[in-house]
């Protein structure tokens, strides 16, 4: 926080600046939020012939369900713990659903993940949750899922998986702080959820799978917005040294 100008990816993080620098002056703080490749990740995107054969060839079985997936790294305060107890309840009310875990464990964490494992056998959704581990297929697992969840226990400082599944076209539902919220009050409200409220979470799924909401097509977080506003920026740093 000592350069001449201080870019920020979110108005949380401004906010954070501002509330532990109280030295940096406000004026200097630009916030440029980060940006998905519409190229990389289009709106309507579908995976090809060739990957879902190859996705049935080992989750044929959750044909006709709705997929739900929280896609992160596995560690505690990204809310997988959360996520478990959503889909528990919505299985609970006879909603045919199946929660997808995309993300690996750092060795230092295979702890946690047996944790997550266990909490699954104990509340008899073996059949209902599946861990995918590191994959590399991400915007393909979005695609094909009903909604993504941003569920963490701390905010996102951006959010950027939520802004990929928003970009192909999949409703996101997520805890209203941090970057999450940021993005989902611009571009679908309907899936905030106060934060850490998890039956308010398995309502606000339900709702969106019994009357889906359409996201927009356009949105204003794209790789193109951000190198244009960085650019802005050093523009204006190597004018005023001219000065």
């Amino acid at each position: 926080v000592s350069g001449t100008r201080v870019i920020a990816i979110s108005d949380f993080i401004r906010g954070y600046i501002t509330g532990n620098y109280p030295q940096v002056d406000a004026r200097r703080i630009t916030v440029i939020p980060r940006g998905v490749d519409r190229a990389q990740y289009p709106f309507g995107f579908e995976p090809d012939a060739a990957w879902m054969t190859a996705w049935r060839a080992h989750y044929g079985a959750l044909d006709g369900r709705a997929l739900l997936i929280l896609p992160a790294r596995l560690t505690r305060w990204k809310g997988q713990l959360d996520f478990i107890e959503v889909v528990a309840l919505l299985r609970q009310r006879g909603l045919a659903v199946h929660g997808l875990i995309a993300g690996a464990a750092h060795p230092r964490k295979r702890a946690f993940e047996d944790e997550l494992r266990a909490r699954v056998a104990a509340l008899g959704l073996r059949d209902d949750v599946s861990f995918l581990g590191q994959r590399s297929d991400l915007r393909e697992l979005l695609a094909i899922s009903a909604i993504a969840c941003s569920l963490t226990t701390e905010p996102e400082a951006f959010g950027r998986t939520t802004i990929e599944a928003l970009s192909v076209g999949t409703p996101v539902v997520g805890y209203d702080y941090g970057g999450t919220s940021e993005i989902l009050r611009q571009c679908f409200p309907q899936g905030l959820v106060p934060k850490g409220n998890i039956e308010a979470a398995a309502d606000c799924i339900a709702r969106l799978l019994t009357a889906p909401q359409a996201v927009p097509r356009e949105h204003p977080y794209t790789v193109e917005a951000l190198q244009r506003a960085t650019l802005k920026v050093y523009d204006q740093v190597a004018a005023k040294g001219r000065e």
